[in-house]
């Protein structure tokens, strides 16, 4: 029997039955991996080393401007910088903003985290816009096991070419009401928010960002920002209490099936609000990705195989909005929006393709 197949026999045979959360729920990108390529423990897997999905870390930063008032143990923005750690206390942290700073139009705290050489152009450090997610951002947040419920503090993320344009990636956010100061909401009704991953307690997992989500953005269409060499990446908190948005009428609303229209409004941005301490956004680290080569890869262990089935499988037929949805299925260029024979058609082409950052292991 050929590979097409035997994969076509496989797939119609099968039934898909794992439960589905959200329409935003995004695998993230595990900062640790095995000898067996999964997920791994940097607390506790003797194992476990820095997954080499990624090929550059941040290297400086520019601009750490807290808001709020933040103790002194958690204002040190060097520990934003090189690998991933999995440590809960590796971070630099934002702040958070009272109702009084907020009524009185204070600014959220941010940092600017530097990659490579500004000054070379195209740095083999620099971020650029390839097949699949560009780049990953971790925060400290935490959830309990299988769960998509998370105590996340949020952060707008923006990138620039120069250290002076930036582009805003276009998020969602649709939880409905506040949370408190350390309520959990359900990271499944949030995009391209950094902070929507779980990465303490051994759990070392980060926020994945694609640059071609900017493609129709000011700053990028008139030239000032080029996605094909970023140097800066910029991390703004989000104080939870309702008073920011997203900016969510540049997405496509997902009961909007068939029509495939924008969110006809904002939404206001919850989270826990307000903390203290290291309140705010935690910044841990952000990492440059690998290029995906074969976006068949959707478990992201670096090989088509059998497990990236199962994930395709459970997605089969679905659309963007509807239940196993999962976006990392779509596969076929230009996305569509559904999982069809379109996306069957790569994933048959690249089975059991490997990208090169794992053969290299």
């Amino acid at each position: 029997m050929t590979k097409k197949r035997l994969l076509i026999t496989i797939l119609i045979a099968t039934v898909a039955s794992i439960s589905f959360a959200g329409v935003y729920d995004e695998i993230g990108v595990s900062g640790f991996i095995g000898s067996d390529f999964n997920r791994a423990n940097p607390l506790a897997d003797e194992d476990a080393i820095i997954n080499p999905i990624f090929r550059s870390w941040a290297s400086g930063y520019i601009n750490y401007l807290p808001a709020g008032s933040v103790d002194a143990d958690w204002t040190n923005p060097n520990k934003a910088l090189g690998v991933v750690t999995g440590d809960n206390g590796d971070i630099v942290s934002l702040g958070d903003l009272s109702p009084e700073q907020i009524s009185n139009s204070i600014s959220p705290g941010e940092i600017t985290l530097v990659f490579g050489d500004p000054n070379q152009t195209h740095s083999p450090e620099h971020i650029r816009d390839m097949s699949g997610w560009d780049f990953v951002v971790f925060e400290n947040g935490f959830s309990p096991p299988d769960s998509n419920d998370i105590f996340a503090e949020l952060g707008y993320v923006e990138v620039s070419s120069d250290g002076a344009h930036f582009a805003r990636f276009p998020s969602v956010s649709l939880t409905k009401e506040s949370v408190g100061g350390y309520g959990s909401i359900d990271s499944s009704n949030l995009h391209n928010l950094a902070g929507k991953h779980p990465n303490s307690y051994g759990e070392c997992v980060g926020t994945p960002f694609d640059l071609s989500d900017l493609l129709d953005n000011a700053a990028v269409v008139s030239g000032d920002v080029d996605l094909s060499d970023i140097c800066y990446v910029r991390i703004v908190d989000i104080p939870g209490s309702g008073d920011f948005y997203d900016e969510a009428t540049s997405n496509i609303d997902p009961n909007s099936i068939g029509n495939w229209a924008s969110y006809s409004s904002r939404h206001p941005i919850f989270d826990a609000w307000q903390t203290y301490g290291s309140g705010g956004f935690d910044l841990e680290a952000i990492g440059v990705l690998n290029e995906q080569k074969y976006l068949a890869d959707i478990n992201l262990d670096g090989i088509v195989d059998s497990l990236d089935l199962v994930e395709f499988l459970d997605a089969w037929l679905s659309e963007f909005g509807t239940s196993h949805w999962n976006a990392r299925c779509d596969i076929a260029l230009p996305r569509n929006s559904k999982v069809d024979y379109l996306d069957f058609a790569v994933l048959s082409a690249q089975w059991g393709k490997s990208e090169l950052w794992r053969l290299s292991q």
